[in-house]
């Protein structure tokens, strides 16, 4: 039995996006600057994922690569009322400073109603106000 080795060419014109998870030590920042469209932020980088992306910047910059079109993933951390309501304007907060710090997609975090229409509103919500926080339609 002999284990051949190919070597696919994902970076091209059109290919599929390569999204890089991981702590930004040596091995992911290479990977990150080589390979990657994308970052998402692992361990205590995914708390501080601003400093991540003035890390990846760096590194970008070190490597003579472009900046130009790399996405972050940052979180969004839903806020609730003492009545279990959304309370969009406290969920919104955090978002421009994210966005104009690098940040390009957003994972929702929050507990969804068991009703389906119900959970359909809240998301329904929870997407215009995003919409209209970072101006888009």
């Amino acid at each position: 039995f002999e284990r051949v080795w190919c070597e696919p060419k994902p970076l091209q014109p059109g290919g599929v996006p390569i999204w890089v998870s991981g702590r930004l030590n040596k091995n992911v920042l290479d990977r990150l600057v080589r390979y990657a469209d994308g970052w998402i932020p692992w361990g205590e980088w995914a708390g501080d994922v601003v400093h991540g992306i003035e890390v990846i910047r760096e590194a970008f910059n070190a490597a003579g690569r472009e900046w130009g079109g790399f996405e972050v993933r940052g979180a969004l951390r839903a806020t609730t009322r003492d009545d279990g309501s959304l309370d969009l304007d406290a969920t919104m907060a955090d978002v421009p400073a994210q966005v104009e710090a690098g940040i390009t997609d957003f994972t929702a975090y929050l507990q969804l109603p068991d009703d389906r229409a119900d959970a359909h509103a809240q998301l329904s919500e929870l997407v215009a106000a995003f919409r209209a926080t970072v101006g888009r339609s």
